[in-house]
C-alpha cells in the first residue's frame, strides 16, 4: 500500500480521481463490486470537496488577516495624530485637565541631566599675545544643556584659589596673569544650574626665565 499511494493527501486525492472512472467501468473485472467502487467514489468526491473548502477558508482567512492589519494600522496612525493634537492643545491651553478628560497620560517630566562630568586632559598653551589658553575634555557638558565651567587660579604668590572666570565651552583664555608671574595653578569645576560636578585635578604651569609674558616658555605639571 505504501509503495502505491502517494504520501501527500492532495496527491492521494488526485491519484484516485485519475482512476475512479475506470474502476467504476471495470469493477468486476478488477475484482471489486459496484457497491465498493461507488463507496470509494463518494469518499473521493467528499475528500476533494473538503480540500477545496479548506483552500477557500485559508484564502479567506488570509484576506481577513490582511484587512484586519490594514484597518488597525489606519486606526493607530489616525489615533496617534489625534493624541498629538490633544497634547498640543493641553500645552497651549496650559490645562492639565485635558489629559484627564481624554484619558491620555501626561508627559513625564524630563529626566534631570545631572552635573557635567569631571574635566580631564587639561592642556595649557601660550597665545601670541602672551595669554594662557586652557582646554579640557568633559562628558555630559554640551553648552545647550546649560553646562558651564568655573576656572579658578592660584599664583605662586597666593595662598588660595580665586575665580578668574567661567566658560560655556571646554576652553578658557586667562588674560589676567600678571606679567612676570612665575607659576599659575588651575582647577576647573563643572556646573549646571545649582548642580556641581567633580573638579579637575590641579594643573600647574611654570613660566621660564622672565616669568609670564608674550615671550614666556611653559612647563606643565599635573
Amino acid at each position: 500500500m505504501a509503495n502505491v499511494l502517494p504520501d501527500s493527501r492532495l496527491d492521494t486525492i488526485q491519484w484516485f480521481e485519475a482512476r475512479i472512472a475506470d474502476w467504476t467501468a471495470n469493477a468486476v473485472a478488477i475484482g471489486l463490486t459496484g457497491e465498493q467502487v461507488t463507496s470509494l467514489a463518494a469518499l473521493v468526491t467528499a475528500a476533494r470537496a473538503s480540500y477545496d473548502a479548506s483552500q477557500a477558508a485559508r484564502a479567506a482567512s488570509k484576506a481577513s488577516t490582511t484587512t484586519f492589519y490594514n484597518d488597525t494600522d489606519a486606526m493607530r496612525d489616525l489615533g496617534a495624530d489625534y493624541i498629538k493634537t490633544i497634547k498640543a492643545f493641553a500645552a497651549t491651553s496650559n490645562n492639565p485637565n485635558v489629559y484627564a478628560l481624554a484619558q491620555v497620560p501626561m508627559p513625564a517630566d524630563p529626566s534631570p541631566l545631572g552635573p557635567p562630568g569631571q574635566p580631564t586632559d587639561v592642556s595649557i598653551s601660550l597665545t601670541s599675545a602672551g595669554y594662557l589658553s586652557l582646554k579640557w575634555k568633559a562628558d555630559n557638558a554640551a553648552p545647550s544643556s546649560g553646562a558651564y565651567f568655573v576656572v579658578q587660579r592660584k599664583l605662586a604668590s597666593e595662598t588660595s584659589f580665586t575665580t578668574v572666570g567661567d566658560s560655556g565651552e571646554k576652553s578658557f583664555v586667562d588674560e589676567t596673569v600678571p606679567f612676570g608671574a612665575t607659576s599659575a595653578a588651575y582647577i576647573i569645576t563643572p556646573r549646571r544650574g545649582s548642580q556641581t560636578g567633580p573638579a579637575s585635578n590641579q594643573v600647574t604651569v611654570q613660566f621660564g626665565v622672565g616669568g609670564a609674558g608674550s615671550s614666556a616658555t611653559l612647563a606643565i605639571a599635573a
